[in-house]
């Protein structure tokens, strides 16, 4: 008899790309019987599969239509079988498997609206953190801040694209009577530059916001673990009209930064 991985792995191949003759030798049941039984077990996990990735990505499902999501959906469960019990860590390769395909020749932003709505989800199940302390800040002398690192909310996700990712998502959010109109008054030609996309959650709710090219930059810095002179000054060089102070407010009020932490650095 087979050990428990070798079984695991021609199970999970066979729930994958069907089964071979092989796999019935598994069976202590008349072949026909179990010919059924995994048919009936195979339909139901790659409709888990196909469900999951419905109930992540329904924005990217609206713009390509039913049927050529569930196509792609199929590609990507024989691309990415799931590897996890836990169905809500499923479909975080789906933008990669996006970037190579047919559909992306054609409309080129669904990668990265793909990306956006990863994000969402990652958001919306990222673990809570404590409101930042302002006073505690305030309170930091004037000298030392500038060497303040600031921690970015680990659920908190800056997408930079040439598309107009927030705008196409924004029209997919009201009425379907509304959609195409919506979708209509939108350029979707890329632009000069890449524009900022911060994906946030406040009371509950995760959402998508437009950050200038100085805020993207000065957030992307932050990620980096870069202090917050040098954060400010990488913004600075890209757009000589970022506000330090107005974007450090809005980070905070948007939940994105964590809070302060004085550096190390000799």
């Amino acid at each position: 008899m087979s050990a428990l991985p070798e079984l695991q792995a021609a199970m999970g191949g066979a729930l994958r790309d069907g089964p071979t003759p092989a796999l019935w030798a598994l069976f202590s049941e008349p072949r026909a019987v179990a010919e059924r039984r995994f048919a009936a077990y195979r339909r139901n996990v790659i409709g888990n599969w196909r469900s999951a990735l419905a109930s992540t990505y329904p924005v990217l499902a609206q713009l390509v239509g039913q049927l050529r999501f569930g196509e792609l959906a199929d590609q990507y469960i024989a691309a990415c079988p799931s590897v996890n019990g836990d169905l809500n860590a499923y479909g975080g390769e789906l933008a990669a498997l996006l970037d190579a395909s047919a559909l992306a020749k054609a409309l080129p932003y669904l990668p990265d609206i793909a990306r956006l709505e990863w994000a969402l989800f990652v958001a919306y199940g990222a673990a809570d953190t404590a409101e930042f302390d302002l006073a505690a800040l305030a309170s930091v002398p004037v000298d030392a801040q500038a060497a303040l690192r600031l921690p970015v909310w680990a659920g908190a996700t800056l997408i930079e694209s040439p598309w107009p990712l927030l705008d196409i998502w924004q029209a997919h959010q009201g009425a379907p009577a509304e959609r195409d109109t919506l979708l209509a008054g939108i350029d979707l030609s890329p632009s000069g530059g890449s524009r900022g996309v911060l994906v946030v959650r406040s009371e509950g709710r995760v959402f998508p916001v437009a950050l200038s090219s100085g805020e993207a930059l000065f957030l992307r810095a932050l990620q980096a673990d870069q202090t917050l002179v040098e954060a400010i000054a990488a913004a600075l060089a890209a757009d000589p009209y970022f506000n330090p102070g107005a974007a450090l407010q809005r980070l905070i009020a948007l939940h994105a930064l964590t809070g302060f932490e004085e550096s190390n650095d000799e």
